[in-house]
């Protein structure tokens, strides 16, 4: 037995030998000499104890071969340690960064030509000099290393450099050139990347860079170059890549662009650039693969021959002034044939005329973009010959007629953005039969008829639908019942008069944005929000049917920012289920619903609220105290039963610009604290039963002064209304609200004196304070509040002149002082003269002047300067000889020569003449005074009649 396995395993045992043996010496062959060398491992193994390295990524550096160790490279044949790989592998992840300090020994490790600590988080240092020490470096990438302070000039002395890379991320401008003529000294260099450093932005920037004649990658975005020199002389014969993106360059583009003959990559987006763009550029670079000039004002008509495009592979015009028409591109006009083209990106311009029939030339494209232009007529039926085409972005231009069947055939089709044209007709199964890559739809805008069966199983799971002012109605439509990845639906305006499908909120379950305002939806609130929505941002229900109260699964979505209900016959009371982990709740809406009982607490919770709209429920109480901390921009709590005082608003938080009390039961004396909202803008307290005077701080609204700077709100979103008080009227502000400048506290028992501070805010379109107990006079200076369209002081206990100022009101369309003591003659104006209503000053007795028919003392004979047309005491003299100017006027010349001896006899008979006079003098005195009774009559019963 011992003999056998003697005989078996000695063989075995040498075989086995033999390979180790064979291996070792073709591993020795491989790396002959190579080994640590000693001074460099220590040098290495000192540099590691200086870092940080959480996720212990340099566990592997132990033992004498530092040649093994991971991010270490050695030099074959010497064993010395040539490069250095640190760079963090998790894509700039923190679990994988590197920190500390960096301590390289240049003389330990002076054959080192590869270093690499980008992406990781060096913050606490600058860029240490010692690197400048590392002669042999051909290869340096520190980028979003965390470095900050100026970039050492030392690393000039690395003459073999041949790529740089000390770039940073688009917030971190921490990294400064102090001189950047230090940079011409890299004779050898080939890639350079300077992005987001700060110091280029001089006009001296250019010069050293056009030195690097080796330069084949540069890299300069978002650097705040203001200038690219038009004459500079620039060396870039080797440029194949060139971005000065996110830069401020606000001149024409140079011509010496057009002598970078080898350019690959042209990136000039996002500056200043203006004039119109050389094509000679792209004419003369014939290796030009990629071409962005997007986000600049260039202008021209780039578009006019594609041939100059024939190699491009992406086209980015976006965003600029370039104009002329689409359908100008002939057939002829691609002489080089088949199109290379992957991306046209030629949104946001001028560009107008119709689609051209020639979409059968661009095979390989896959993105589409020719959104907010002025192009017209229908879209092509060849569009379906773009089986490439992943975009298809055709939004917001003028675009008419149906959508061509033929669009269903492109079976890569992701995004299909057609939404704000004049497209119409119907869209059936036909349009989307291969669309199994369809995750975005956009139909919004148009007038297109959804025609699909009940039945239809659409071929794609679609993740965003926008067909608002589309008909897909009067049924909800069940196709959707086949979705399982929906994370936007917007079906607002859309026609749907359907009670809500009892599976739609297993649907909406991982929706993010749900918009299904305006349409006749009935059922309850809770079986479209039933269950949880985790990710729900916006919610817009508003114009609907929708009844029942609030399920408490709305307060368990953490990301939801916008809500919307408004307009429904929701009841009950508001949720009180708020956590403050729903921080980006800024907009409520909940106004015109039946809700009742008083605002919960934990709406205070809500730290990011801006908006809370309550208006037109049945909600009472008292406004919580904790609310008047959150930073609200707009509230809205009119046309309820609250209770109490007015909020103590401006003791803690200044933000407010709209806050809307009217219609409730506040009462007590207006709070001061009010006087400390600068960004006021709009603030109605009518119809309450507030008493006492009105602060005269109120000239502290800043935002209402002439010469304050006025920002309208951030974020501000559609759907917002209020209801103003303004030229006799109740008006809803939507979108104009912005712009809105208003004070209403009418209807209330306010006395004392109108604040002579009022008149500081120039801004002030509409001022109503009637019906209240005010005292005084009309502030003087009235008259600068040059913007005011509406002013309603009636039913007050207003005295005095009205002041001559009031001419100087050139927007007024509305006046009310009727029912006060005032008195005097009333002022005139071109303006005022417009307003001939006699109602606007009724009540005041003492008024006299036009409009009103009492003339003031001392005015009967002036003649010449009466306004309103004809003048009064013309009027009534008029009508005093009214009787013998009808005499005189009857008197035809035929009667001429009959008068003349009718004249005779009385001039020759004395008793006759006597007679006649005598009896006409009668005559004319009885009618005249009949006449004089009868035309009082009248202008006093006209008068009563406008008053009453």
């Amino acid at each position: 037995m011992a003999s056998y396995f003697y005989v078996s395993f000695v063989p075995v045992l040498l075989c086995a030998l033999f390979v180790i043996q064979a291996s070792e010496f073709s591993h020795s062959k491989v790396s002959t000499n190579v080994s640590c060398i000693g001074a460099e491992r220590e040098a290495l193994i000192k540099f590691k104890q200086e870092l940080t390295d959480p996720s212990r990524r340099l566990c592997s550096w132990i033992g004498e071969d530092c040649c093994k160790w991971q991010g270490v490279t050695c030099n074959k044949k010497t064993g010395h340690v040539s490069k250095l790989d640190l760079h963090n592998p998790c894509d700039g992840l923190e679990k994988c960064i590197l920190g500390g300090k960096i301590h390289i020994a240049p003389n330990k490790l002076k054959h080192l030509k590869y270093l690499d600590l980008s992406f990781n988080n060096f913050s606490t240092q600058k860029i240490p000099e010692s690197l400048a020490s590392l002669k042999k470096l051909e290869y340096l990438n520190l980028s979003n290393g965390g470095f900050y302070g100026d970039i050492p000039h030392q690393l000039s002395n690395l003459s073999n450099l041949r790529y740089l890379d000390l770039s940073s991320g688009w917030l971190v401008h921490s990294l400064k050139i102090e001189n950047p003529q230090w940079l011409s000294t890299f004779s050898n260099l080939k890639y350079l990347d300077l992005s987001n450093t700060y110091g280029l932005d001089t006009k001296e920037w250019l010069s050293p860079i056009s030195m690097l004649s080796s330069l084949e990658f540069l890299r300069l975005r978002g650097c705040g170059l203001e200038d690219v020199p038009a004459s500079q002389h620039v060396n870039f014969t080797s440029l194949r890549f060139l971005d000065l993106s996110y830069n401020s360059v606000n001149s024409s583009i140079p011509l010496w662009f057009q002598n970078i003959s080898k350019l690959e990559h042209l990136d000039l987006s996002n500056n200043d650039l203006q004039g119109i763009f050389p094509a000679v550029i792209l004419e003369n670079s014939s290796w030009l693969r990629f071409f962005d000039v997007s986000g600049n004002k260039l202008e021209g008509e780039l578009l006019k021959n594609l041939s100059i495009f024939c190699n491009l592979q992406e086209l980015h015009l976006g965003y600029n002034k370039f104009s002329g028409r689409i359908s100008d591109i002939k057939g002829d006009a691609l002489i080089c044939g088949q199109s290379n083209l992957k991306t046209i990106d030629v949104s946001n311009n001028n560009f107008n005329g119709h689609l051209p029939n020639q979409f059968g030339n661009f095979k390989d494209l896959e993105i589409l973009d020719l959104s907010w232009n002025s192009i017209s007529g229908p879209i092509p039926t060849n569009v379906g010959q773009l089986l490439s085409l992943r975009e298809l972005q055709l939004s917001s231009n003028k675009l008419s007629g149906n959508i061509p069947e033929s669009i269903g055939q492109l079976s890569n089709l992701e995004v299909m953005d057609i939404g704000d044209n004049q497209l119409d007709g119907v869209v059936n199964e036909l349009h989307f039969s291969s669309l199994t890559s369809l995750t975005s739809l956009y139909f919004w805008g148009n007038e297109l008829v959804i025609n699909v069966s009940a039945s239809w199983v659409p071929p794609f799971q679609i993740q965003e639908i926008f067909m608002s002012s589309c008909k897909v109605g009067p049924k909800f439509p069940n196709w959707l019942r086949t979705q399982r990845t929906l994370s936007a639906l917007d079906m607002s305006n859309a026609s749907i008069s359907d009670e809500v499908p009892y599976w739609l909120s297993d649907v909406l379950s991982d929706i993010e944005e749900l918009y299904l305002s305006g349409n006749m939806l009935s059922g309850k609130f809770s079986q479209i929000i039933g269950k949880k929505m985790p990710l729900l941002t916006l919610m817009s229900l508003s114009r609907n049917n929708l009844s029942g109260g609030f399920p408490n699964s709305l307060c368990m979505s953490d990301f939801l920012s916008f809500l919307d209900l408004s307009k429904n016959q929701l009841s009950g009371k508001l949720p009180q289920c708020w956590r403050k982990s729903q921080a980006y709740l800024h907009w409520i809406l909940l106004g015109d619903n039946q809700l009742n009982g008083q605002i919960p607490n934990s709406l205070c919770y809500l730290e990011g609220l801006e908006l809370l709209s309550l208006h037109g429920n049945g909600l009472n109480g008292v406004i919580p105290k904790c609310l008047l901390k959150l930073n609200l921009e707009i509230l809205d709590l009119s046309d309820n039963q609250f209770t109490g005082g007015i909020p103590q608003f401006g003791r803690h938080s200044q933000s407010f610009r709209i806050i809307d009390l009217e219609k409730n039961y506040f009462t007590r004396d207006i709070p001061l604290e009010l006087c400390h909202l600068p960004n006021l803008q709009h603030l109605s307290l009518a119809h309450n039963n507030l008493f006492g005077g009105i602060p005269r701080c109120f000239n502290n609204f800043l935002q209402m002064w002439a010469n304050s700077t006025f920002y309208p709100y951030g974020g501000f979103v559609s759907g917002v209304s209020i209801m103003v008080n303004t030229k006799g009227i109740s008006l809803e502000f939507t979108k104009t609200l912005l712009y809105l400048f208003s004070i209403d506290l009418s209807s209330n028992a306010l006395d004392g004196q109108i604040p002579e501070g009022l008149t500081r805010l120039a801004r002030l379109q509409n001022l109503n304070l009637s019906q209240n107990k005010l005292i005084g006079k009309i502030p003087l200076d009235i008259g600068k509040l040059r913007d005011l369209e509406s002013l309603d002081l009636s039913n007050n206990k207003l005295s005095g002149e009205i002041p001559p100022s009031i001419s100087n009101l050139d927007f007024l369309s509305r006046l009310n002082l009727s029912y006060n003591n005032l008195s005097g003659p009333i002022p005139s104006s071109n303006q005022l003269r417009t307003l001939v209503d006699q109602s606007i000053y009724c009540g005041n007795n003492g008024l006299c002047g036009a409009p009103l028919l009492k003339v003031c003392p001392g005015d009967e004979h002036n003649n010449m300067d009466r306004p309103y047309g004809h003048n009064t005491s013309e009027d009534e003299s008029n009508e005093g000889n009214f009787v013998l100017n009808w005499f005189y006027s009857g008197l035809g010349w035929g009667f001429a020569m009959a008068l003349m001896g009718f004249c005779g006899i009385l001039h020759i008979n004395q008793s006759w003449r006597t007679s006649y006079f005598q009896r006409v003098d009668r005559i004319i005195q009885k009618k005249l005074l009949l006449r004089m009774i009868t035309m009082l009559w009248f202008k006093r019963a006209f008068q009563f009649q406008l008053c009453n």
